[in-house]
């Protein structure tokens, strides 16, 4: 009997892989912080040349809040942030008493804080080997399971060098060659910050990232795998600028004694100390002005974050282009040049989406969807089932050659 079951489990494992080998291989792309209409601002001679010869969405929608981590992990789960638990850059957790931010790499690589099914989880389980050149929750074991190849982040890491080692990945001859491949770029997002959106630091880092596609293109052409692999570019937010007169200051309005600030920016995070819950809600709720204050449980339902634990008892929503601070470090520090974060149905927090390859229709534009549908649709062109998700293959079929 052991013996039937471990031939079975061999069947299954070639099965599996078999049916891998059928399918083309798929290159998720993101560029952090990239505007749809960045394609208008100079010369994009590669990127313009797959979206004649792919999909272009005249939008995507992000998710809400507006950040890096949560719309990331959205787009490899297909969830809404309140299912798999990313709500924001910064978050504390009730039930750990412990903290995850950007700054904190000992919580970043714990997989106890990705919840949901990534991408490379699905494939990995179903005999799909994956690779990762750095994505959200990449350098964590997520369900016990990590992809075949993954790496630390490192943002010093240069383009090119990225690009050569998704190329040498694709090119392996043995069984870790992997059919998704995440691949991640941040200079347009982090030149905005710094610089603004319309600055020349952004433009030149627009045209940058179109030579990046370019070499990825010739690269991919002269390995003779351009017609079996899928790119699949996508970004997380859009940006919009902000001014030292258009922020709001937080203990202007309430005790910071009085409370937890978890995050700031577009959007704040608050916990009121034990009992000052409905004081500190009153006293937001009398001073609201170019923001909106909820109660988690009063949430619009679109925002999609009240129903996890990690979400706190007070939000405050700024106006866009408005900013939450406090008084020290506005003093310090000013604020960014740009920033996002805000209510993702503001026209300035779309984003950008580009598809081009041997599973994508030729030469069309398509109207703006929500990017959960993103995990569905890789699934349908890797022949894997998907874990249960928020998303649609419905939403995006009529991007492909073939839907069903």
């Amino acid at each position: 009997m052991n013996r039937f079951f471990s031939a079975l489990f061999i069947v299954l494992i070639l099965s599996a892989n078999a049916v891998a080998e059928d399918k083309n291989a798929v290159v998720l792309i993101s560029i952090d912080g990239f505007m749809p209409e960045y394609l208008e601002r100079t010369e994009t001679p590669h990127l313009d040349r797959l979206a004649d010869e792919g999909v272009l969405a005249d939008h995507l929608i992000p998710v809400f809040p507006t950040l890096t981590f949560t719309n990331h992990y959205s787009i490899v789960t297909g969830l809404y942030p309140e299912n798999h638990g990313i709500l924001s850059n910064t978050m504390y957790d009730p039930e750990w008493d412990a903290t995850f931010s950007l700054g904190n790499r000992d919580e970043i690589v714990k997989g106890r804080w990705y919840e949901g099914e990534p991408l490379w989880v699905t494939a990995e389980n179903q005999g799909v080997r994956a690779a990762s050149m750095f994505w959200v929750g990449s350098e964590a074991e997520i369900a016990g399971v990590r992809p075949t190849r993954w790496n630390d982040y490192d943002g010093s890491l240069p383009h090119e060098q990225r690009i050569d080692s998704v190329i040498t990945w694709l090119t392996l001859e043995d069984e870790t060659r992997p059919g998704f491949v995440t691949l991640y770029f941040s200079r347009p997002d982090s030149e905005a910050h710094s610089h603004g959106s319309g600055s020349i630091e952004v433009t030149e880092a627009i045209a940058e990232i179109d030579d990046n596609m370019g070499y990825l293109i010739s690269e991919l052409e002269r390995t003779g795998l351009r017609e079996s692999t899928n790119i699949v570019i996508v970004s997380d937010h859009g940006i919009a600028d902000l001014s030292e007169d258009k922020v709001i200051i937080l203990d202007d309005i309430i005790d910071l004694d009085d409370v937890r600030v978890v995050g700031w920016g577009p959007v704040s995070m608050i916990r009121p100390e034990e009992g000052k819950r409905e004081e500190v809600f009153n006293q937001l709720k009398e001073a609201e002005e170019h923001y909106r204050v909820y109660y988690r449980e009063e949430l619009p339902e679109a925002f999609r974050i009240g129903n996890h634990r990690r979400t706190p008892e007070i939000i405050m929503v700024a106006d866009l282009p408005w900013s939450i601070t406090s008084r020290s470090f506005f003093e310090r520090r000013g604020v960014l040049a740009a920033n996002h974060g805000w209510d993702h149905r503001e026209p300035e927090m779309q984003t950008f989406f580009l598809a081009n390859g041997p599973d994508f229709r030729t030469g069309i534009q398509v109207d703006a969807f929500e990017l959960i549908h993103i995990y569905e649709m890789i699934c349908h062109i890797l022949g894997l089932e998907p874990a249960e998700n928020d998303g649609s293959l419905d939403a995006v079929h009529h991007m492909l050659k073939n839907p069903k």
